[in-house]
């Protein structure tokens, strides 16, 4: 959400406020809203064992509504360029991409705790 907000997408990336935080740029309101897919069944919560962290996952449910949604919409529509970073992210090492974001935000490092190589 937030690389859409900072290249200008008109999706709701642009509905977050995005503050430096430990690992980049973070928005509390994102977690209201993975609340309320989780309770329609559209994405599940998988807790890390000896993190105080959880991943989000799409259910089959959410996946299903996530592929009628994207064959319904013209491709230039926000469904596909959400899509586009979605996969841009998900091809990066968790280092690879903070480092990525630093570089063309370092506004967002400010607050890390993540140590880049010198």
């Amino acid at each position: 959400m937030f690389l859409d907000a900072m290249t200008g997408g008109d999706g709701a990336g642009e509905a977050y406020a995005f503050v430096p935080y430990n690992y980049g740029p973070m928005s509390v309101q994102i977690y209201s809203d993975l609340e309320d897919l989780v309770s329609e069944g559209l994405v599940e919560e998988a807790p890390v064992q000896g993190q105080s962290w959880s991943r989000y996952l799409a259910t089959q449910e959410g996946m299903q509504a996530g592929k009628e949604l994207m064959s319904r919409q013209p491709s230039d529509h926000a469904a596909q360029r959400l899509y586009r970073i979605k996969k841009e992210v998900a091809s990066k090492t968790f280092k690879a991409l903070l480092e990525d974001v630093y570089d063309r935000y370092p506004e967002y490092a400010a607050n890390s705790v993540f140590r880049r190589d010198a």
